[in-house]
């Protein structure tokens, strides 16, 4: 029998019925855990609501990490202390009550109200994320969402909160293995002993993946249960250390816990969306989670406990769970709603009170009766059964949803069947153009195309449309294999869009048509913040160069340039970036054409919502107008280059997402595929080249 088997059994259960989450030496409920849940929480939900002060918020998912590994210990360390073994099946089980009844609900809720209140578009996006969510992959779709950010310009998903949950599932997966069986090793060392050295080894290879990988490819690292498993590994040490840590002095362990909430607060008001993340900064938030709870274990009156203990602080914590998953989903689905990439401040608060509300309702009608079921508890494999029909049901709900709402309606190219392949002249594109702002109703055969934007956007293929961590790719030369003539194609996705049309009119005039694109990196040589998590995106910075090392290589008779407009710079840095490179590439390229943006649009969701008064969908000349567009042409004046001006493609007196017969745009801000081709006539008038396919 090894010391921890032998010990006098432990109490496993709270007063509430709740498993006891600490170790058998420490107090079975501790106050300042249960309240540095409440503020991981707050931290995450006033970053997501906007309010000043809280830009390094995402701290609060680390201290959730450290929380659980804490947490998860104490209560195996009790049972195997209580009965001498662990049980993993009776592990699952109530993981599978505490977190899936929960999780399914808001996953269905989210869906449903993505599809009323959203539209066709954005429903179905919303399905695809909530399959990866119900079974606790989220964290590597949104890692692939966000390494293929063709998606950038879309709003966030209102389930991408899941993805730390999915984390925590995946190391309670793996994590009761690993400790039964560090546990159950016979070494020099004592049981308790073996489990440290085991998780200091984990932790220390986490941390160091965490600091090389988040420096090669942030968003990656961001989601990667790989980068996280340190935080929670050092929760799990703290909870084995107790026995040592009871002997901390009161005035030197309060003094910790107080420097360790310094260190989480220090981190939401110093870090932001530029800090390189997680990386080696985690370790800030994390060590001050860890050192608050080490110092916990004493509970010294001066400590931070004794404002972590209030009433209203321990009834967020308990609600934290509940908080979490809502406040994101209501959040996004409001702004999106109202057409905002986000809403203010004030209305995002009554948004986060709207969350606390339905928290409340979902702890007492469901989470804490499925959690104490008498019923369920009898047996493990009852709440497995349960935590498995619950993720069948879900998923179940959200593929009838999908069917129902539409999947049976082929998605066309943006157009009406038969109209990819059709091009028109310049002057048929304004005539077109000129009668948009009298379309009502969206055409029936192009409800398929507004069901399913993405499928309505023009993609290199063969990995030509670079990813996120891709800093190269291979070959991709289209067009006419045989041509003597250059034509190299560089940008972002606003540059992509155009790959159809420009591949037809490269093989009508014997061109050779390279294609350089990749996904959200501008084609000017400007730093890019990583997406959608904090940090620069290093990737995006190689990627110039080895674009100017192609282009030096190819020496193209034609390079054409066209970029999405980004608010992340003012119109000087979007000129003299663009500058910049037209310049460097001037010796290189016989000619360069910069494309000018598509005018901002609402995408094919807004025609989903609206699809018996499309003009609803419409937006202004002057809206379509930005300094950027004069800032591109400036450029391209200054360094000799020609500019292409497409707003009159798209808009007359208005800017109409519906012209002649086609969808012009897919998702927001890309101009749709058979848009594009009907196009390039126009197109290949415009770059001096045949018009292609007729």
């Amino acid at each position: 029998m090894t010391e921890l088997e032998t010990r006098a059994a432990p109490d496993r259960l709270l007063p509430s019925g709740d498993e006891a989450g600490t170790a058998p030496e420490d107090r079975a409920f501790r106050p300042d855990v249960e309240g540095l849940r409440a503020v991981a929480v707050l931290l995450v939900v006033l970053l997501h609501a906007g309010v000043p002060g809280f830009t390094g918020g995402y701290v609060g998912v680390d201290v959730f990490f450290v929380i659980s590994g804490f947490v998860i210990t104490g209560v195996l360390l009790r049972e195997r202390a209580s009965t001498g073994r662990n049980s993993i099946l009776a592990f699952y089980g109530r993981r599978c009550r505490r977190i899936i009844p929960a999780a399914a609900l808001v996953i269905v809720a989210t869906v449903f109200l993505a599809y009323a209140l959203l539209g066709i578009g954005a429903g179905t996006s919303t399905v695809s994320d909530a399959r990866w969510a119900s079974i606790f992959l989220a964290n590597f779709h949104f890692a692939s969402f966000g390494t293929n950010y063709l998606n950038a310009q879309q709003p966030p998903s209102p389930l991408q909160n899941f993805w730390s949950l999915a984390v925590e599932e995946q190391f309670y997966l793996v994590y009761p293995a690993l400790f039964i069986v560090l546990a159950s090793m016979r070494t020099r060392l004592t049981t308790r002993g073996t489990l440290m050295l085991g998780l200091t080894v984990v932790a220390a290879a986490s941390f160091a993946y965490s600091v090389i990988d988040t420096s090669a490819n942030p968003t990656a690292a961001y989601f990667s249960p790989l980068t996280r498993a340190w935080e929670l590994a050092l929760g799990a040490l703290v909870a084995l250390a107790t026995p040592w840590l009871r002997r901390l002095p009161r005035r030197a362990a309060a003094v910790a816990t107080w420097a360790g909430l310094g260190a989480i607060v220090l981190a939401t008001v110093a870090f932001g969306p530029d800090t390189l993340y997680p990386g080696a900064w985690v370790a800030v938030p994390v060590l001050g989670a860890a050192a608050l709870i080490a110092g916990g274990a004493v509970a010294p009156a001066l400590g931070v406990e004794s404002v972590l203990r209030l009433a209203p602080v321990q009834a967020l914590g308990r609600l934290s769970y509940s908080l979490y998953l809502w406040h994101w989903p209501l959040l996004v689905v409001a702004a999106e709603y109202q057409g905002r990439a986000s809403l203010s401040v004030g209305d995002n608060l009554v948004w986060v009170a709207v969350a606390l509300g339905a928290s409340v309702l979902m702890y007492r009608l469901l989470e804490q009766p499925v959690r104490h079921a008498r019923v369920l508890r009898r047996t493990p494999w009852r709440s497995i059964a349960v935590g498995l029909g619950v993720t069948a049901v879900a998923l179940g709900v959200v593929t009838v949803r999908y069917d129902s709402a539409g999947a049976s309606v082929a998605p066309t190219a943006g157009g009406s069947p038969g109209a990819l392949g059709r091009a028109g002249s310049v002057q048929s594109v304004l005539h077109l153009v000129a009668s948009s702002g009298r379309i009502r109703t969206v055409p029936a055969d192009l409800l398929g195309a507004i069901a399913r934007p993405q499928q309505t956007l023009s993609i290199p293929p063969g990995g030509c449309f670079a990813p996120a961590p891709v800093s190269q790719t291979p070959e991709c030369a289209f067009g006419d294999a045989a041509g003597t003539k250059t034509m190299v194609l560089y940008g972002d996705s606003h540059a992509a869009m155009w790959f159809r049309a420009l591949d037809n009119i490269a093989s009508a005039d014997h061109w050779r048509l390279v294609v350089l694109t990749k996904a959200s990196c501008p084609a000017a040589p400007l730093s890019v913040p990583a997406r959608g998590v904090p940090g620069r995106w290093v990737a995006c910075d190689q990627w110039h160069r080895h674009v100017l090392e192609r282009i030096d290589e190819l020496r193209p008779a034609l390079l054409v340039v066209s970029q999405a407009h980004s608010r992340l710079y003012s119109s000087k840095q979007w000129k003299d970036g663009l500058e910049r490179l037209l310049d460097e590439v001037r010796r290189s390229a016989g000619a360069s054409v910069v494309l000018g943006d598509v005018p901002p649009s609402r995408g094919a969701d807004c025609l989903s919502r609206h699809v018996d008064d499309v003009q609803a969908c419409s937006t202004s000349v002057r809206s379509a107008r930005t300094p950027y567009d004069a800032a591109e042409q400036l450029a391209a004046e200054d360094a000799g280059a020609r500019y292409v001006d497409l707003i009159p493609w798209f808009c007359a007196t208005t800017c109409s997402p519906i012209i002649g017969d086609f969808s012009a745009y897919s998702i927001p801000n890309h101009v749709s595929v058979g848009y594009s081709v009907f196009l390039q006539n126009a197109l290949a008038t415009a770059l001096s080249l045949s018009p292609g396919q007729r």
